[in-house]
């Protein structure tokens, strides 16, 4: 009951609320509590114990896999709090930058650490007073985020700093380093033997939603169902059946970043239509305005039958290929 009470509540605030509800929604999944206790796990490897030192690990998946996310929703656990010389920051989340050499990854690390810092301080200088500040401010854990930005084999130099400067982090014994990237953050980190050394390089991969499996399938569906559960709107749309979510798993790949922004973009959509729940029509409105160029296929349109590649098939009433009209929650 307090679930639709809310969803009614939602449904009838100013459009301009109901638009910033459906672009911050957010959404706690498996891949979300897979990232989450990977970080813990690097962080304290025994639960009610304390937090490890020396190792570097690592979590790598497909962009919008929900790595960064998990980061900070990790850190969000472990605020700063007041210590007897000054703030204390448990879990430090940096973003890595992708340009400028290493001055400025040295400046967002002493950014994060809230240090004052001088053009006409040299590398050398800045290095040292990080290598302080993360003790003074008793990291635990220092996660780099977007850590393949820094380590690009274009960059050779680049790519050499940052080892170093990782190592030299790690030779503090205080705390653990995780760095967070695209697939090819693991590649980066393995071919560095000193770096491997330092706890075996402790990895998790967050993948994409596939519909290979039962499993998955229903994983994928559960994550469309908790979609439609926190949108504004008076009625459910039926994001969650095994129809619509296999469409929506075309059109998104799997990928949560993607379909969070699709459904945001068909949401506003049922807004401005002033709708009671999204419908087939602004699910295809919302594909015909991301697909590639030349592409006619559209999946909330079209016979799926007619696909252009090939997934595993769900059965679907002849009433299910006329769907340009109808609405998701009727499907």
């Amino acid at each position: 009951m307090d679930e639709i009470s809310d969803r009614l509540g939602a449904a009838q605030l100013p459009a301009a609320e109901r638009q910033a509800i459906l672009k911050k929604l957010i959404i706690n999944h498996d891949r979300l509590v897979e990232g989450v206790e990977a970080l813990s796990r690097f962080h304290m490897p025994v639960k009610g114990g304390i937090h490890d030192t020396g190792c570097v690990s690592a979590i790598v998946g497909d962009s919008r896999t929900g790595k960064s996310f998990a980061a900070s929703a990790y850190a969000r656990r472990y605020p700063p709090v007041p210590g007897e010389k000054g703030m204390i920051l448990p879990v430090l989340l940096v973003e890595t930058a992708p340009t400028g050499g290493l001055r400025p990854v040295l400046e967002n690390l002493a950014n994060a650490l809230g240090m004052l810092q001088s053009p006409r301080m040299n590398n050398a200088l800045l290095t040292n007073n990080i290598l302080e500040g993360l003790r003074y401010h008793q990291v635990q854990l220092l996660i780099f985020d977007e850590f393949q930005d820094v380590c690009d084999s274009r960059n050779v130099r680049l790519a050499v700093d940052v080892k170093r400067l990782l190592r030299k982090i790690l030779n503090l014994d205080a705390l653990n380093i995780v760095c967070i990237g695209l697939p090819e953050t693991y590649e980066i980190l393995a071919n560095d033997k000193q770096l491997v050394g330092r706890g075996g390089l402790q990895h998790a991969h967050l993948h994409p939603y596939t519909w290979d499996s039962q499993e998955e399938r229903m994983s994928f569906r559960l994550l469309c169902e908790k979609f439609d559960e926190g949108m504004p709107f008076q009625e459910k749309s039926g994001l969650g059946s095994a129809s619509v979510a296999q469409r929506l798993h075309w059109v998104s790949d799997g990928i949560i970043g993607k379909l969070k922004n699709f459904l945001f973009q068909a949401g506003c959509l049922a807004i401005n239509d002033g709708c009671e729940h999204v419908t087939f029509e602004h699910l295809a409105m919302a594909y015909s305005a991301i697909k590639p160029p030349k592409t006619i296929f559209n999946p909330f349109v079209d016979d799926w039958s007619q696909r252009p590649t090939e997934q595993s098939d769900l059965p679907l009433s002849s009433a299910q290929h006329a769907l340009s009209k109808r609405s998701v929650a009727h499907a």
